[in-house]
């Protein structure tokens, strides 16, 4: 299941050197390292019944923030965190939890 829509390939595993923008087609769930930085994600436009997983797989204390298009911060997974965040057509939602 992809963010917007059923797909069979629905994980991502990516080292980011810069920020990332998702769109619907991606992965539903992202395994993300930072690659040594802190790295922002910024989410899709607004649509109802989207989702995404996003891991933080850093080797060290990056955060990755996870901003919604008009660049409000929605979750800020750090090291070994996971943001699951939600989009119910009119704003963005998510929560944080250990990956442990």
């Amino acid at each position: 299941m992809s963010i917007g829509a059923p797909q069979y390939n629905d994980t991502n595993t990516e080292t980011l050197s810069g920020g990332k923008t998702l769109v619907v087609n991606d992965a539903l769930v992202q395994f993300l390292d930072p690659g040594g930085s802190g790295r922002t994600v910024v989410l899709p436009a607004l649509a109802d019944g989207l989702r995404v997983v996003i891991a933080n797989r850093a080797d060290g204390s990056e955060v990755i923030t996870i901003n919604d298009a008009a660049g409000n911060t929605i979750a800020t997974p750090t090291q070994n965190e996971t943001a699951t965040v939600w989009c119910d057509g009119t704003n963005w939602a998510g929560s944080v939890g250990d990956d442990a």
